[in-house]
C-alpha cells in the first residue's frame, strides 16, 4: 500500500497549509513562520516507494565547529531522550544540524491522524527545543540541564578522557579508575 506525495498532499490542503511539492525529489516542502523561527521550513520526504516517511527540519542550525560542540552534542541527545519520536542529525561536512521524525509504512495505509501527529509533533518539538539549543550554541550552557556542580564541557572531557584510558585499568589491565560521576 505505503504512501504518495497526492494522498500527503490532501492531508496539507484539508488543513489549509501551503506547500510545494517537488515530484522529482519526492517531497513536500512547508513553510513556517514561529515567534521563535521567523523561516522554517519543513520537508515531508517519502522514500522507498512510499515505504518509508522523514519529516525534517533542513538546516535548523549551523554549527561546524567550535567551543561549544560537546555540550550541544550532549543536549541535542538529552532533548532527543526528553521527547517522543524526535531526532536529531548532524552533518560533520557543513555542521548542518535538523530535527526530524521518520518511521516506516511499508504495507501500512499513513492515516491524517498519523501524519499530523508527526508533522505537529516535529514543529512544536522544535519551537520548543529551539531557544535551548540556541542558547548552547552561544554560550555552551544548557538551561534545561539541572547543575549538578560540574560543567558539562568538563564532566564530557573527563568521560572521554576515561575511555581513553581503557577504563582506568593499569598497563596490566588489572586495578582501573571510577568513570566521573555524572549523576
Amino acid at each position: 500500500m505505503a504512501t504518495s506525495l497526492d494522498q500527503i498532499a490532501a492531508f496539507l490542503e484539508n488543513r489549509g497549509l501551503r506547500f510545494r511539492r517537488e515530484d522529482e525529489r519526492s517531497i513536500i516542502l512547508v513553510p513556517f513562520r514561529l515567534e521563535e523561527i521567523e523561516n522554517l521550513l519543513v520537508v515531508v520526504r517519502l522514500e522507498e516507494n512510499g515505504e518509508f516517511l522523514k519529516i525534517f527540519t533542513p538546516k535548523l542550525f549551523i554549527y561546524l565547529d567550535g567551543p561549544h560542540k560537546l555540550p550541544l552534542m550532549q543536549t541535542l541527545l538529552m532533548t532527543s531522550w526528553e521527547s517522543k519520536m524526535l531526532q536529531w542529525e548532524y552533518d560533520p561536512t557543513d555542521g548542518e544540524l535538523r530535527a526530524i521524525i521518520e518511521f516506516p509504512i511499508e504495507d501500512s495505509i499513513l492515516t491524517e491522524k498519523q501524519f499530523f501527529r508527526a508533522f505537529e509533533g516535529l514543529v512544536n518539538l522544535v519551537r520548543i527545543f529551539h531557544p535551548r539549543i540556541r542558547q548552547v550554541i552561544e554560550s555552551g550552557a544548557d538551561p534545561g540541564r539541572e547543575d549538578k556542580g560540574t560543567p558539562s564541557d568538563e564532566l564530557t572531557r573527563a568521560f572521554l578522557d576515561f575511555l581513553r584510558q581503557r577504563g582506568g585499568a593499569d598497563e596490566d589491565g588489572t586495578g582501573g579508575g571510577e568513570p566521573p560521576d555524572a549523576l
